[in-house]
């Protein structure tokens, strides 16, 4: 052959090798599936991939979107019954082996593939299929019971005891949430994703334990767009802890005094409350604040509120403090959710409620409202 022409021939071939587009291609199983789909959406629930499981097989070969994490869903067309948190897999170009635990769609899937990521996250969904599916279900029964007639029917202690139950077995599941991490850590300490688990948990239940585990990781992990998005979220966070002193208030009142925390030194405890003019919750609940006796400012000198308002427009923070009655002190910076109070505080939603103590020390921090009355009361009767 004319060495012109093989040349040529040579670079075309290296030349449609470079422009390839990335495929995913999957071969799967779901033994216990007869007739069903599998289908793959991607981070904002857009249906992508998808096929047929006929006799607990599918196949699915395409391009690929791009590299990174998608979700996995399952349906069984003969027991929609049967259904699942949606499975985390990260995808890249290459070959994937998936077999679906058809008779149990909670267990994470069996993926077998060359993408180092996606391996280390089927280490992470298996040990916390291992760790936590047992709490997860105690807490499941639990919501399930106080919904059912039977619950609902359990009148006052009684029903504030399972109330409690269930309280206390959230808190067990976000703490083995924090040991799934953990020992992933100590068998991935190189690990790039890290980060990216405890983006995905609920960090604010117990942010020094998380700021402890992200401390753990890996240069690179901290490096990663989740990890610079996280590690100041947990430095601040891990600041508001229950006893640590808690930040001043930026802004001014209504007639432009600065915030000064000596002036509600004496008091035995402090609701902060942050709110938004236009945020309905928040005004129903100032509603709710004057109409109960305990919640009149002036009925105890050991008790105050103060109320931190996250608008820009001036005018209607004051038309909604006068709409309100309240009568208990204000203030706002009006920068919105730009405001310092906002990064200072870790205000991710309005309203969001702490209670302080008379050394403005952090007693509880993002307080569900109904959970308020009882603190407060519980707290000024042991002092």
């Amino acid at each position: 052959m004319n060495m012109k022409y093989l040349y040529l021939l040579l670079i075309t071939v290296v030349f449609s090798a470079c422009n390839r587009a990335d495929r995913v291609e999957i071969e799967g199983t779901a033994p216990g599936i007869k007739n069903g789909v599998f289908g793959i959406v991607d981070v904002l629930n857009k249906p992508l991939y998808g096929d047929n499981i006929v006799d607990g097989k599918f196949k699915i070969n395409e391009i690929l979107e791009y590299a990174g994490y998608y979700q996995i869903k399952v349906t069984n067309m003969l027991d929609n019954k049967k259904t699942h948190i949606p499975y985390e897999v990260y995808l890249e170009d290459g070959k994937y082996n998936i077999e679906i635990n058809g008779n149990d769609l909670t267990k994470y899937p069996k993926i077998k593939t060359d993408s180092k990521i996606q391996n280390e996250l089927s280490a992470y969904y298996t040990l916390a299929d291992e760790l936590v599916a047992d709490i997860a279900q105690k807490v499941k029964d639990e919501r399930a019971f106080l919904r059912s007639s039977e619950g609902k029917s359990l009148e006052g202690a009684a029903y504030l005891e399972r109330v409690d139950k269930l309280k206390q077995l959230q808190q067990e599941q976000v703490a083995v949430e924090a040991t799934v991490i953990e020992k992933f850590i100590e068998k991935y300490p190189k690990s790039t994703i890290a980060a990216h688990f405890i983006k995905k948990v609920d960090y604010k239940d117990d942010p020094a334990r998380y700021y402890a585990l992200y401390n753990k990781l890996s240069d690179e992990a901290k490096n990663t767009e989740e990890g610079k998005e996280i590690g100041p979220k947990l430095a601040g966070l891990a600041k508001l802890v229950a006893g640590q002193t808690a930040p001043d208030i930026f802004g001014t009142d209504a007639n432009g005094k600065a915030f000064d925390r000596k002036a509600f030194a004496g008091k035995k405890i402090i609701l902060i409350d942050f709110w938004r003019a236009g945020n309905e919750v928040s005004r129903q609940n100032h509603l709710q604040m004057n109409s109960k006796l305990f919640f009149q400012v002036n009925s105890s000198k050991e008790f105050d509120i103060i109320s931190i308002d996250l608008d820009e427009n001036k005018e209607y923070w004051l038309k909604a403090i006068k709409e309100d009655n309240m009568k208990w002190p204000q203030f706002s910076d009006l920068k919105g959710n730009e405001s310092k109070n906002v990064e200072a505080w870790g205000i991710s939603r309005v309203p969001t409620y702490y209670l302080l103590d008379g050394n403005w020390k952090i007693l509880k921090r993002d307080i569900p409202y109904n959970d308020i009355s009882f603190e407060i009361t519980d707290y000024m009767e042991k002092k």
